[in-house]
């Protein structure tokens, strides 16, 4: 039995978003209520919010859909990238120009965020989408990982370490050797071809 599914290639005229970053934008906006919800109802959950970054592959692009300081990198041709921009304090002083983003890295103030999941009855969601290439590597982390770990030896790592698991366990051992204050995801994906 043929399954009906989206056409993914069609994009919404009033927003001017992909169906794709449509998709991922719904789904984060969900979750923000789901967990806005459970905050102000569950005492022992009040004040919890959460960060988060998604991606979905189409038609040789990737959709990119975060909040927060959780990060995607992309590695292409060698070279590591910061493909989104956390929605930080900090990240803010850096693109006023207060801050280069060495100093950034020395800063006291790290962690706090503008944007994130739960805190607010809506969220404003980033979408970003860019070109996927054959051999692209792309990194989706929380800060757990992007807070200790310096971009550098990410790009070590993810060089040294092709196969995918073998470089999320190289980047959490990583972020745990360097004292692990918090909680560190790392996802991995190869693009192997168009």
């Amino acid at each position: 039995d043929a399954v009906d599914r989206e056409d993914l290639s069609l994009s919404d005229e009033v927003n001017g978003l992909s169906r794709p970053g449509i998709l991922l934008r719904d789904a984060i906006q969900r979750a923000n209520k789901v967990i806005f919800q459970t905050a102000k109802t569950q005492s022992n959950c009040e004040g919890m919010g959460t960060t988060v970054v998604a991606g979905l592959f189409f038609d040789d692009k990737l959709t990119i859909a975060h909040v927060g300081d959780s990060r995607m990198y992309r590695c292409r041709d060698g070279k590591l990238e910061q493909v989104t921009q956390d929605h930080s304090l900090l990240q803010e002083l850096v693109s006023r120009g207060f801050y280069t983003p060495e100093e950034a890295q020395r800063a006291a103030a790290k962690n706090y965020v503008t944007r994130a999941l739960g805190v607010e009855p809506s969220v404003d969601v980033a979408i970003t989408e860019v070109p996927a290439l054959k051999d692209d590597v792309y990194l989706l982390c929380s800060d757990g990982l992007s807070s200790v770990v310096p971009d550098a030896q990410i790009e070590q790592a993810l060089l040294d370490h092709p196969d995918p698991a073998d470089a999320c366990q190289a980047l959490v051992a990583a972020a745990n050797d360097g004292g692990g204050p918090d909680n560190i995801t790392t996802l991995i994906v190869h693009v192997d071809a168009p």
